[in-house]
């Protein structure tokens, strides 16, 4: 059923009119102008930030897009937009911006977080931009992604946000009766009691694509009961945290092992542990670690007035429960 999978785009996108209309935008504004905004498409796994690119590419042909799970590093990205067979990325960067001068396009770069050194990739993008002025637009779950890149290419790209918060309950049961729908081929029928019990767990993580996975396995095995569903919903968690750990740096994994070791649910740790057990870091290294696994939802932290021995201290712990038994099993 290809109407319940990852590849296929719907006839109508749902629930995300206000940010397709800042994309088409910038479309609009380019075969007028041959000029736009630089747009980086932030949003949780799920949250339809590719679907939405693919829907507006269906309506558009002066766009290029690259997915950087694909390609994952600077070079093979800059290669696979015009396909030059061209070895070093010096030559292969002239190349591409001759060619984008020639016939002027709308750069997208997909999961641009899958991009090993991707600030090579930045200054790749910069110098392009610098000398083609042509929109860009990345698409990524890293929120904090413009923060971390160059302070030059950050300065010259100006990135414009468009967010895509998670989907809510009542959003994922529109999303999943509207595919239902368009699928052609006869399947059981799903019983309204299901629908909502399917999209109250997918909402969970606000994700369509948690839905239309649980949808497909529950019409696949013909089996609706709220324990087959909390079983899939396990198994692809277990998945998920998996590919986290897989996808952060080796740095980021190390001091994830430090956390779980440092504290665990229940027990709480602070920054002035990590550091005393992370001598090897820097305390300003320490905190930006914190806040990426903050902006990760992986863990939660608030600083506390531990008085007049303690002294004001930030507080480190676990986001739920089950991040922690999950990570701590890879661990």
């Amino acid at each position: 059923m290809l109407e319940l999978s990852d590849f296929y785009i719907p006839k109508e996108i749902l629930h995300r009119d206000k940010q397709m209309k800042v994309i088409r935008e910038v479309f609009i504004n380019f075969k007028e102008y041959k000029c736009g905004t630089n747009l980086a498409i932030l949003g949780v796994t799920g949250s339809g930030k590719t679907t939405i690119i693919k829907k507006i590419l269906e309506e558009q042909d002066n766009a290029i897009y690259v997915s950087g799970l694909e390609t994952q590093t600077p070079y093979k990205t800059l290669k696979k937009i015009f396909n030059f067979n061209i070895k070093t990325n010096e030559e292969l960067l002239k190349r591409t911006i001759e060619k984008i001068k020639e016939e002027p396009i709308i750069l997208i770069i997909d999961e641009i977080d899958k991009i090993s050194r991707v600030n090579q990739l930045f200054n790749n993008l910069n110098t392009i931009y610098r000398n083609t002025m042509i929109p860009i637009i990345i698409i990524t779950m890293k929120r904090n992604i413009i923060s971390e890149m160059p302070v030059d290419a950050r300065k010259t790209l100006f990135f414009e946000k468009v967010s895509l918060p998670a989907y809510n309950s009542i959003e994922l049961k529109d999303i999943l009766i509207s595919r239902i729908k368009q699928i052609k081929t006869k399947i059981p029928k799903i019983e309204d009691g299901v629908l909502n019990y399917i999209s109250a767990i997918a909402g969970q993580q606000g994700s369509a694509r948690v839905l239309i996975h649980i949808a497909l396995k529950c019409i696949q095995k013909r089996n609706f009961t709220h324990s087959f569903i909390d079983n899939v919903y396990k198994q692809m968690l277990k998945q998920d945290w998996f590919d986290f750990v897989n996808d952060i740096n080796e740095t980021e994994r190390e001091f994830l092992r430090y956390i779980i070791g440092s504290c665990d649910w229940k027990n709480e740790t602070t920054a002035e542990n990590l550091e005393k057990k992370m001598k090897f870091y820097s305390k300003a290294r320490i905190s930006q670690l914190l806040n990426t696994f903050e902006k990760y939802s992986v863990i939660e932290t608030y600083h506390k007035n531990l008085g007049r021995g303690g002294g004001r201290k930030r507080i480190v712990k676990f986001t739920s429960e089950e991040i922690y038994k999950e990570l701590n099993k890879m661990f």
